[in-house]
């Protein structure tokens, strides 16, 4: 089946899917715990309890059987980087409301130290039972995670991958990053046939961050199937503006450029600026692939700007929570817990873009 009848087809049992469950839109493989309250909380705007809640186990060492409103949660964002990091953080408000959680929030403003202060304060808080990272940083965690097991607090690792001891944390609750990477190098593969020439730079996000760094590696393995070269790769931290400044300088050293691999939607949409001050032609005369598939990338799509985005969804708070209430109940979790993602084409997105919430 070529590409495109793929995609009609997707599109067929998408909207049936609108039709008979509400949903607005169909993503990959099953998720290890409760997949459907992603999708379904997404389209319908709140978190169904009733699909959402566990049967928890009596607790080993007390007998007490805790529900979502015998929960306090300590959640640890990053700090704003565009449309998902909101979304993000809108899916653990509001599921938290829905649920009766208490939720302490934190935002980081991404400044890595003040983040980790904010653990330490969470391990204090004797209301908090439950700790969600996400984290700025995959490394330097180790000592807090020790403290917060010794102190009884659940943590569960949201979005961003962690270098730790696993049996320090509940679980991970996120992407496969490496995937994603992989997969906007398969697409790009598919922009690129039949070109004499492929090079390709790269906009990578925050360096120390799980992210950037598994989509950088994913994106490599996969990109020599064409032959693909990154002629150069910069930071641009996850931000528009940065993405436009570093993609004017790649175009100032070399306008021989084929593709732009943009680790987030953020930094595509300042390269898209760029390259139209240069006198192209974004998604023609360079073709541009992104990671996170919101709202903004399908309006670039629409307008022709972009070619295609690889979703990660940032409705995690669904399955961070039911995990987190699993491993209050003394319940045995896998350490990882897969969203779901699907890969978009810019020939879909105008039948898509009226759903994207984010």
């Amino acid at each position: 089946m070529n590409r495109k009848s793929h995609h009609f087809l997707r599109l067929f049992f998408t909207g049936m899917a609108v039709v008979l469950f509400g949903c607005t839109t169909l993503m990959g493989a099953p998720s290890v715990i409760s997949p459907d309250t992603v999708s379904a909380a997404e389209s319908a705007h709140v978190e169904p309890t009733a699909t959402l809640e566990p049967q928890p186990a009596d607790d080993s060492s007390s007998g007490k059987r805790y529900t979502y409103r015998d929960m306090v949660a300590g959640f640890l964002q990053t700090g704003p980087e565009g449309g998902w990091r909101k979304a993000n953080s809108e899916s653990f408000k509001e599921t938290a409301a829905e649920l009766g959680i208490l939720l302490k929030f934190h935002q980081s403003n991404n400044d890595y130290q003040d983040q980790k202060a904010a653990f330490r304060d969470y391990i204090d808080d004797a209301e908090i039972n439950v700790i969600v990272l996400a984290a700025l940083e995959s490394t330097g965690w180790d000592n807090l995670l020790r403290d917060a097991k010794e102190a009884g607090k659940v943590v569960v690792i949201e979005d961003r991958r962690i270098d730790a001891p696993e049996d320090l944390y509940a679980t991970y609750v996120g992407s496969d990053f490496t995937e994603e990477g992989r997969k906007a190098a398969d697409a790009m593969c598919q922009l690129l046939d039949g070109s004499s020439k492929k090079n390709v730079v790269e906009l990578v996000g925050n360096v120390g961050s799980s992210a950037a760094r598994y989509r950088g590696q994913g994106f490599r393995e996969n990109m020599g199937k064409c032959g693909i070269t990154i002629t150069q790769s910069e930071t641009a931290n996850w931000s528009a503006a940065e993405g436009e400044q570093v993609m004017r300088g790649f175009l100032n050293k070399s306008a021989d450029i084929q593709g732009v691999f943009a680790q987030n939607d953020e930094m595509a949409i300042g390269a898209i600026t760029a390259i139209q001050d240069a006198g192209m032609d974004p998604g023609a005369d360079i073709k541009l692939v992104s990671v996170d598939g919101t709202y903004g990338a399908f309006k670039a799509m629409v307008d022709g700007d972009l070619n295609v985005t690889v979703e990660c969804s940032p409705w995690l708070a669904p399955q961070v929570f039911e995990a987190a209430l699993m491993a209050l109940n003394g319940e045995d979790l896998p350490k990882w817990i897969p969203s779901r993602e699907e890969v978009f084409w810019a020939e879909d997105a105008a039948g898509i873009i009226g759903s994207r919430r984010y």
